[in-house]
């Protein structure tokens, strides 16, 4: 599960600089280790983007959703 790469791109920086050139500045993930993946690529690349498990989209969603009382 932890293999590094010695050939080629790594896939946690390309799989980031693909989601980068959508224009998106936040990556939902469902796996914990692509959660790991992404931010690691993140931080490497430099990128400004937020990587968040589906959990944390929802929450953020409906916590917004919700009217204070």
């Amino acid at each position: 599960m932890w293999l590094e790469e010695r050939i080629g791109k790594r896939v946690n920086i390309e799989r980031t600089q693909e989601a980068m050139s959508t224009g998106a500045d936040a990556m939902g993930v469902a796996c914990p280790y692509c959660l790991i993946m992404l931010d690691d690529g993140a931080k490497a690349t430099g990128e400004r983007i937020t990587v968040l498990d589906v959990a944390q989209v929802v929450a953020e969603a409906t916590e917004s959703a919700v009217p204070s009382a």
